[in-house]
């Protein structure tokens, strides 16, 4: 006889809820027991991981995100949130490959983008920098995100005359 699998997908959305109040403990609580009850759950292992990495929580969110993504979760987000979390610790080789693979499995999210550029400029290589920020543009993003990319181009293209 066969074992049903229980959804706890509404758990997950509920943790969302938690972390959207302000209350990390109680949604990296809830995660825990989803993962306790299903420790083969992606999408808590996943979501478990970004709130560790919103919380600057590194190692923590990185074992999470690995483990979401070896059980087959495959997420755009997910991937520049890793990437994100390399470009803080100064490993830039990996901050590049989880950004290629981000933008591989979604090529319209800007703010990929626009966190690849610090990578780039960290490496040296403005012209890339310059180049992944007008990427940016071209998804005609909201007006806060318009006004940071364009700052941050502003900066970059001065470095490259001076």
């Amino acid at each position: 006889m066969s074992e049903k699998k229980i959804d706890l997908s509404v758990f997950c959305m509920r943790a969302r809820v938690f972390l959207s109040q302000g209350r990390a403990d109680d949604a990296l609580g809830l995660y825990g027991d989803v993962i306790q009850v299903d420790p083969d759950n992606a999408l808590a292992y996943a979501d478990r991981g970004t709130v560790y990495a919103m919380l600057k929580r590194s190692d923590m969110a990185l074992s999470d995100l690995e483990r979401a993504f070896a059980l087959g979760y495959a997420d755009a987000s997910a991937y520049s949130t890793v990437a994100t979390i390399y470009l803080e610790l100064k490993r830039f080789s990996d901050a590049l490959r989880y950004f290629a693979k981000a933008i591989e499995l979604n090529p319209n999210y800007p703010w990929t983008y626009y966190n690849r550029s610090d990578v780039f400029h960290e490496l040296g290589d403005d012209r890339a920098a310059v180049a992944d920020l007008e990427k940016c543009l071209e998804f005609n993003p909201e007006e806060n995100l318009k006004k940071l990319i364009l700052s941050r181009l502003g900066l970059l293209r001065n470095q490259q005359w001076t």
